[in-house]
């Protein structure tokens, strides 16, 4: 009897629809396979497949192990256990390929580790102690390091649906938070139950989530209510009138003394509400904290793709006026004091298309003009670039903003 049956379905895009529909195909395969383990092709390494076939590895499973990872990487599931996660699976991702790293068990007893020698692949251009996951390419290494750790810190909060007419102020928890994360959506039924999930993803608890519904006319609604929790409210806008007029109601309903912007197609590093609150506490004369961001560009079929690191600001110890900003670049990410957001006035309150373009910017160079900036040195946010939003297709409007201003 063959040791275990391949999956050859592969994923695609990045939409919740996509998702469900690569959930699907791979039930369905399962539903036909005949050996007791099921490997993925997708995520596994071809050295994986390769050394696994040839090696003994049954001998050696524990009973109550349901899933195999080698070299870090999940290749192997009980058949009947995955049915049974498949047929219950309904979450929030970035893409449909991380799918198979959202079925990971909960219980550590449940995974059995392996580490391929390297001899092994020493007909497969493995030499020495080269662990076989440095054969990935670059960007995939990175995929999974910036998105496994907040699918594992969200595995054992499991969503809930409930109907949006029951979300009131009531509902939200009475005790003030430290950090209010405003997120403001026009149609990202899409993207954003994945942002969502990486702010439940926090090390931080200490926050709330307030998000602002500007006419959307899909299912962004939907998406703002699936995970029920206590810390989340939502308000809506009947007419869109832009973010930057969201943006100012969101902040009436903020209660933190922080106020942090998280766009509905990014999301956010776990420590994230931790270490930009606690370079505010430390830095009292700040008006503004930021930090490095991750760089992705959204691709039909693979969803997100890592392409690097990105300071867009100075060293701490500068100050940044107005001036600085000569490009359409604006500071990422974006943690402010409240007492200092609303003594500027807040956003540019204006629903043309300036003011649903370069709000960010006006804002954070008004407010710098009168506070410092403080940096951490750290990976905190994750931006998404895709070539047909209103943000990348507006650059030659800088000049015309400026003028206005």
């Amino acid at each position: 009897m063959k040791p275990f049956d391949i999956l050859h379905a592969r994923p695609f895009g990045f939409t919740r629809d996509e998702t469900a529909a690569y959930r699907d195909r791979i039930l369905e395969d399962v539903r036909w396979a005949s050996s007791g383990w099921i490997m993925s092709s997708s995520l596994s390494l071809p050295a994986h497949r390769q050394w696994l076939r040839s090696f003994d590895w049954t001998s050696e499973i524990p009973r109550e192990a349901v899933c195999i990872c080698v070299d870090g990487i999940p290749c192997l599931w009980r058949r009947e256990w995955l049915r049974d996660q498949l047929s219950e699976w309904n979450n929030r991702l970035p893409a449909a390929r991380f799918l198979q790293d959202d079925l990971m068990p909960n219980d550590a007893n449940q995974i059995f580790r392996m580490e391929m020698p390297a001899s092994a692949g020493s007909g497969m251009g493995v030499s020495g102690s080269r662990n076989i996951t440095s054969r990935m390419p670059l960007s995939q290494l990175h995929d999974r390091e910036c998105i496994v750790p907040l699918i594992a810190a969200t595995k054992q909060k499991p969503p809930h649906m409930h109907d949006p007419s029951q979300q009131t102020a009531s509902s939200v928890t009475r005790v003030k938070p430290a950090v209010s994360i405003l997120m403001s959506v026009h149609n990202m039924r899409d993207t954003m139950g994945w942002s969502i999930r990486s702010v439940l993803a926090q090390s931080s608890e200490d926050w709330e989530l307030i998000i602002g519904d500007d006419a959307s006319d899909d299912d962004s609604l939907e998406e703002a209510c699936f995970y029920s929790d206590p810390r989340i409210k939502i308000l809506l806008h009947s007419r869109n009138r832009g973010k930057a007029i969201m943006m100012n109601r969101l902040l009436e309903e903020a209660r933190g003394r922080y106020i942090l912007e998280l766009d509905g197609d990014d999301w956010l590093a776990p420590d994230t509400v931790r270490l930009l609150s606690e370079a505010l506490d430390q830095a009292p004369e700040a008006g503004m904290a930021t930090a490095l961001y991750g760089w992705w560009i959204r691709t039909r079929q693979m969803g997100p793709v890592w392409k690097g690191t990105i300071s867009s600001a100075n060293p701490p110890e500068q100050t940044r006026s107005s001036r600085h900003f000569a490009q359409a670049h604006p500071l990422v990410p974006r943690m402010y004091r409240a007492a200092s957001l609303k003594a500027v006035g807040g956003w540019w309150d204006r629903e043309d298309r300036f003011g649903r373009i370069f709000e960010d910017i006006d804002l954070t160079s008004r407010l710098l003009e009168h506070h410092l900036l403080v940096l951490v040195p750290a990976v905190l946010y994750h931006r998404v670039i895709y070539g047909s939003s209103i943000s990348q297709r507006s650059g030659d409007l800088f000049p015309a903003w400026q003028k206005s201003r």
